[in-house]
């Protein structure tokens, strides 16, 4: 008979891999999020820690859209996202919240509405196909020449001493970016890598997307400064019993608001390029503002309150 701890070392191994990926459902995601961005010893770089307050901003508005919990829970799980040290206030409390849900709504959405280079081409399906078969064959025993294979069809240019097929586009191809550049009425691809710009994604360009549509509705000129200013000044207005007392706290929590805004709309102004890319900057770019503004940091935003109100 083997000794009792052979048996036990049989039947029980000393090491257990349980690694591995496991589901979770949103509310708990969302402690999660909530417990590793206010712990102390959280070990999160600077990117981690900006991509699981995005994550937590994207949980928080699927559980108010979903409704699976009730609204005691939801409240709670929002106060804890509230409370997480310095970025909390900034990015979840009510004053905030709206406008930030509708920032990385319009993040999700608008990378929702990428799509690939190949999709935006005004092409019979026939010579769609015969490109991106030439695009896979050339230079391979059997292939023919592009002004043999697109005669008629698409253009072969030089630009710059390079070739380049010229293909018309789409009429929704308008709203994208295609190598840098918002689509015309053409697109240049270029000849000797034909086949990786085809299957290239092309994005939405931040200009077009906030003028039509659901990105009208999130980031445009309207939703701008009602997101903005809005919450902060219902919030005002309800815990005010005079209008003089509303005008006090509207001196210290608006001019803040109002250089967030300042700050993402110069962002959107001068740094062009896909949706995506300008909503997020703009959206760090107020973070940033209102981090730097906040008690907590500098002190500067009470101070401006403090000069507005004869105080300074």
């Amino acid at each position: 008979m083997p000794w009792p701890s052979d048996v036990a070392a049989r039947a029980f191994p000393s090491i257990l891999d349980i690694g591995g990926t496991y589901a979770v459902d949103d509310l708990s995601a969302a402690e999660f999020l909530i417990a590793e961005l206010s712990s102390a010893k959280s070990e999160l770089s600077e990117q981690e820690a900006e991509e699981y307050s995005l994550m937590l901003h994207t949980l928080l508005g699927k559980l108010k859209a979903a409704g699976r919990i009730s609204g005691k829970e939801l409240l709670a799980i929002k106060n804890k996202a509230e409370s997480i040290p310095v970025v909390g206030p900034l990015l979840f409390s009510t004053a905030n919240l709206t406008g930030t849900l509708a920032s990385v709504g319009g993040v999700v959405h608008a990378g929702s509405k990428a799509t690939k280079v190949d999709k935006l081409l005004d092409l019979t399906d026939a010579t769609r196909k015969k490109l991106k078969q030439w695009a896979a064959t050339r230079g391979k025993p059997g292939s023919v020449s592009a002004h043999r294979a697109f005669r008629g069809r698409i253009k072969l240019i030089r630009i710059g001493g390079h070739l380049f097929f010229e293909v018309p586009t789409t009429a929704k191809a308008s709203i994208y970016r295609v190598s840098g550049k918002v689509v015309g009425d053409v697109v240049h691809l270029q000849a000797y890598n034909t086949a990786k710009a085809l299957s290239a994604t092309a994005h939405v360009d931040s200009a077009a997307y906030s003028q039509r549509g659901v990105g009208r509705v999130l980031t445009g000129n309207l939703a701008g400064p009602l997101l903005a200013f809005g919450p902060q000044l219902a919030l005002d207005m309800h815990s005010s019993s005079s209008v003089d007392e509303f005008l006090k706290k509207s001196a210290y929590s608006q001019p803040t608001n109002g250089m967030a805004f300042v700050g993402g709309v110069l962002v959107t102004a001068f740094v062009g390029g896909p949706a995506i890319v300008v909503i997020t900057a703009s959206l760090l770019m107020g973070v940033a503002i209102q981090l730097v503004m906040s008690d907590s940091l500098t002190g500067w935003g009470t101070s401006l309150g403090d000069f507005v109100t004869g105080k300074g």
